[in-house]
């Protein structure tokens, strides 16, 4: 008796422990649900979080009435990556400048529209290339549109004639006409700006493709940005005060010596006709001996 209740009382912990593992297997399974759906919830939230302001560190504040130079690159962005070279070489000159797709143009110049009505106007400056160069006109045009004066557009290479819009001050045009693709840039109705055609044909260095990665054209573009004041100018150094012990300085000018000579005179007297009068004695004169008839 007493063994058939030891070998049923062995099962009954036996089958006791097996419940209390179940039970603890069926715990952790259930803290394992829990913990991966919480890991799930946190890369949901990930997904679904706006992403973040870009980071304005590269590119200087924006200042009221300062410039901004727009960049625009050309076929699928994949071309045109000497506007991106330009694009810092500008940032660590302190000119304001960033670079977009050559689509982005209508955008762009609506929210410049949008800036100007806040109060918070700049100076607008556009630059591309390729199709970028073609939307750089389309973009000044539709500035136009929205009354906004724009200083100056350089364009590299444009694949269409465009034409300036009367609100553009200066338009440098770099071309190539016998790489296949450039061309010249025309007036528009009302323009009365300056407009530059510069053919690069006789560049055997330069192509459609790399006229844009060109550092010298860079430099020349940099240099037509920096006439309109876009490089942050430094304070001018005060002139030194002028000790009241200090003579003025000697005068080295001379005065010009006078090198003209009175004309010679060559008018001759005229001869007088006149006879000069006989002298006038003082004595008076002696009457003529009188004859006397003869006798």
């Amino acid at each position: 008796m007493m063994r058939y209740v030891r070998r049923f009382g062995f099962l009954s912990l036996a089958l006791a422990g097996l419940t209390l593992a179940g039970t603890n297997v069926q715990a952790q399974s259930q803290t394992q649900v829990q913990s991966r759906n919480q890991t799930q919830a946190q890369l949901l939230t990930r997904v679904m979080a706006p992403p973040k302001p870009a980071s304005k560190s590269a590119m200087p504040a924006t200042q009221t009435g300062g410039i901004h130079v727009y960049l625009l690159r050309g076929w699928l962005d994949v071309f045109s990556t000497g506007m991106d070279d330009l694009t810092v070489k500008l940032n660590q000159r302190g000119i304001r400048a960033s670079v977009h797709g050559h689509m982005d143009y209508y955008s762009l110049a609506d929210s410049i529209a949008n800036r100007y009505r806040a109060g918070r106007g700049e100076r607008v400056v556009i630059i591309g290339h390729s199709l970028g160069a073609n939307a750089a006109v389309e973009m000044a045009a539709r500035l136009g549109e929205l009354k906004i004066n724009v200083p100056l557009v350089i364009t590299y290479d444009p694949t269409i004639t465009e034409h300036v819009p009367a609100n553009v001050a200066r338009l440098v045009n770099f071309y190539q006409s016998n790489n296949g693709w450039g061309g010249r840039v025309e007036t528009g109705p009302g323009f009365r700006g300056q407009l530059s055609n510069i053919d690069l044909a006789r560049d055997a260095g330069l192509d459609h493709v790399s006229i844009d990665k060109s550092n010298k054209l860079h430099m020349q573009s940099i240099g037509y940005i920096q006439s309109l004041g876009g490089r942050a100018a430094s304070a001018p150094k005060p002139a030194p005060a002028v000790s009241s012990t200090e003579k003025p300085a000697a005068s080295t000018e001379k005065p010009d010596a006078s090198t003209e000579k009175p004309a010679a005179s060559t008018e001759k007297p005229a001869a007088s006709t006149e006879k000069p009068a006989a002298p006038v004695s003082s004595q008076a004169p002696v009457p003529p001996e009188e004859k006397r008839p003869p006798l």
